[in-house]
């Protein structure tokens, strides 16, 4: 492969694991615009997706109904535990909430465990067919897929928020809860149903690059990671924000990777976040 190849190819790859960091991310900012809190659980979700769905096919279950049951289970289990345990919390302090939150990640955790064991598992592709050859590069059609379904879920999550009623709902209780009860908005609805888009939209991420990965029960600890660095260089409340801040550190780690040595992807992405904490602390793309 020439030099271009090379660059094309991590550029590829960047754009991939961005991708995935910025539905993370995304789903992050969800629940934090509403709840004012950040769900360290996320990276489970993630995992939850990715295995369900692989589950559901090797059973022979078409991949479009089990890419939709699995999302569906995903945004159950985030429903339950948003009103099983995080709503009985809503008086307490933001630490208690947080340590929750990490709880439940462990729990999630141990179930996977439990449920699907220490091996790792891996989904078909969704399309089978030779890579896209571009200036030397191989595109894998996964990408594609990677990039389609996150393109078509920020579309979906701006349509939301700016054109239906429960969108705008949720947009009123995140600028001013007290606010939007006084209108008669549920905001325990609201938050409800935050908690389970949020879920849906990790456990998505995981299904999305499942057919790239060899993915086992731990496989959503780093995801959380990123995609908490993307919604915090991005700014805690900002979708925008996050889904750039989120294909910019795979852009990042992508080429750290294949021009330096990925010893030190890690510790770039880490030195990029404290830069941007010490000179923006609410992020790029906060109002503030």
């Amino acid at each position: 492969m020439s030099d271009i190849s090379h660059l094309v190819q991590f550029l590829f790859s960047g754009i991939t694991v961005g991708s995935v960091y910025a539905l993370i991310a995304v789903s992050l900012v969800i629940v934090y615009k509403v709840s004012q809190l950040i769900c360290f659980a996320q990276g489970e979700f993630f995992v939850f997706g990715a295995l369900t769905m692989t589950t559901l096919v090797s059973k022979g279950v078409p991949v479009p109904l089990a890419f939709f049951l699995s999302i569906i289970i995903a945004m159950v289990l985030g429903a339950l535990i948003q009103q099983v345990l995080i709503r009985p919390m809503k008086n307490t302090s933001v630490g208690a909430l947080i340590v929750m939150t990490i709880a439940i990640s462990l729990a999630l955790r141990g179930l996977a465990l439990l449920i699907w064991g220490r091996e790792s598992h891996v989904l078909p592709p969704f399309s089978r067919g030779e890579p896209i050859q571009v200036l030397g590069a191989a595109l894998q059609l996964q990408i594609l897929w990677i990039v389609g379904i996150t393109a078509v879920v920020l579309l979906l999550i701006w349509f939301f928020f700016e054109k239906t009623p429960a969108g705008i709902a949720m947009r009123a209780c995140a600028e001013n809860p007290y606010g939007a009860s006084l209108m008669g908005i549920n905001t325990q609805r609201t938050t409800l149903f935050a908690w389970a888009w949020g879920s849906g939209i990790g456990a998505l991420a995981g299904m999305a690059v499942a057919p790239m990965l060899f993915t086992q029960y731990t496989s959503g600890i780093m995801p959380m990671v990123k995609g908490f660095i993307a919604m915090s260089i991005g700014g805690l409340g900002s979708i925008v924000g996050s889904v750039i801040a989120g294909l910019l550190l795979g852009l990042v780690e992508s080429y750290t990777i294949g021009l330096i040595s990925s010893k030190f992807s890690d510790t770039i992405v880490f030195a990029l976040l404290m830069a941007v904490l010490v000179c923006r602390p609410n992020g790029l793309f906060s109002r503030s």
